[in-house]
């Protein structure tokens, strides 16, 4: 029974791992915006970064981070690893059909997905 809940623990720990990324995997540029944005909830609680979200895709091969915020009216924004805003263009609709290993990186706490 002892060993059925360590591996029952083992288990969750290992697949809560999967899901998250290692520092060194975010770029800085994100992480300084992270911060900034941080900083700035906390000194205004009303400035509509609490609902806001930074998520990383893959698509071709490639890593992209889209940062959304339900309360913008320019929609989710895309960057590439270094940080440069993306623009697929004609290609729009395969990169959204496409696009695959969704993962949160950083969710404001009023941001609904």
């Amino acid at each position: 029974m002892r060993n059925l809940i360590f591996l029952i623990i083992a288990i969750f720990i290992i697949s809560c791992e999967k899901d998250s990324l290692k520092n060194e995997e975010i770029p800085n540029w994100l992480k300084t915006r992270i911060a900034q944005d941080e900083e700035q909830i906390r000194n205004d609680p009303q400035s509509g970064l609490d609902c806001a979200a930074w998520i990383r895709y893959k698509y071709d091969n490639k890593h992209y981070f889209v940062y959304d915020n339900i309360l913008s009216s320019s929609g989710p924004m895309t960057y590439d690893y270094d940080g440069s805003k993306v623009y697929f263009g004609e290609t729009v609709d395969d990169y959204i059909n496409n696009r695959c290993c969704k993962l949160y990186i950083w969710e404001g706490p009023t941001y609904i997905d």
